[in-house]
């Protein structure tokens, strides 16, 4: 992809800043959930994801694009994050929040046994997507009367051991561990916070399900109704719920930042 590449789908100049918000990773799952809500509570979002369905994703959420764009971006790339907050400074006067979502989960294969090239592309987007976003938008969050906020979507698999999981817990613990230290960085000019989610329905974890059912003989329903039986609260999570807690670390949380909430249904994460 080159910095042509990353494409823009709807634009409306003009608007206050303080409640423009980046979303990345927001074409499907956890990251659509909290564009859905955010833009339905009146805050501007600007979607961004790898493919072009994103377009899609913020037409279909608000097709005047005065409250939703979309923008196709790797966020691995230092460029395409500056062009992402590019964007967000000609589309809405500027992002006053980022939350950080975009990841992938890399090979289900003992950690090592996983290529550093797999590695890498794991942490390319999973951490230096963080970074790289953190570092295009923080003129931007830090510039205005309110602080900024930043949500970083950390794991439970950065807080268990999850065997099979290894590149992808590691680059979680990495953004958790940034997360903290920007919290510190940043402050008082911008809070940064975590959310962490256990099991959450999304076709990310759908994809898991199936291959812990295939290495244990069942079916995806049997496999799926055995990790519900782990969660106290009985049953997978949403992104509904997960945007939940997104929503109340932008928009209500003042006095909290270097602190992760965790949403999982009470799964021991201690």
């Amino acid at each position: 992809m080159t910095d042509d590449d990353v494409t823009i789908a709807g634009a409306a100049p003009g608007h206050p800043r303080g409640r423009t918000v980046v979303v990345t990773g927001a074409a499907r799952g956890i990251g659509h959930a909290t564009a859905c809500r955010l833009v339905a509570e009146g805050w501007r979002v600007v979607l961004a994801d790898l493919g072009p369905d994103v377009l899609d994703a913020a037409h279909a959420l608000d097709p005047s694009g005065q409250y939703a764009t979309g923008v196709v971006a790797d966020v691995s790339r230092t460029q395409d994050a500056q062009r992402l907050a590019a964007v967000a400074a000609s589309a809405y006067d500027g992002a006053g929040a980022l939350v950080a979502n975009a990841a992938v989960g890399g090979p289900e294969t003992a950690l090592l046994d996983i290529t550093d090239a797999e590695i890498r592309r794991v942490l390319d987007i999973n951490f230096f997507g963080v970074l790289n976003c953190v570092r295009a938008l923080r003129a931007q969050l830090e510039r205005g009367p309110r602080p900024g906020r930043i949500v970083v979507l950390a794991s439970l698999f950065a807080q268990v051991a999850t065997p099979g999981a290894g590149a992808y817990s590691a680059s979680k613990a990495a953004s958790h561990s940034l997360m903290r230290t920007l919290s510190v960085e940043m402050a008082p000019r911008c809070t940064v916070n975590a959310v962490a989610p256990g099991y959450i329905m999304t076709a990310m974890h759908r994809e898991e399900i199936d291959n812990r059912a295939r290495r244990n003989g069942r079916t995806f329903d049997e496999e799926r109704a055995a990790l519900a039986a782990t969660v106290p609260l009985g049953r997978h999570g949403t992104g509904e719920d997960v945007a939940d807690a997104i929503h109340y670390l932008l928009d209500r949380a003042d006095y909290i930042t270097g602190h992760t909430v965790n949403v999982n249904g009470g799964v021991y994460t201690s």
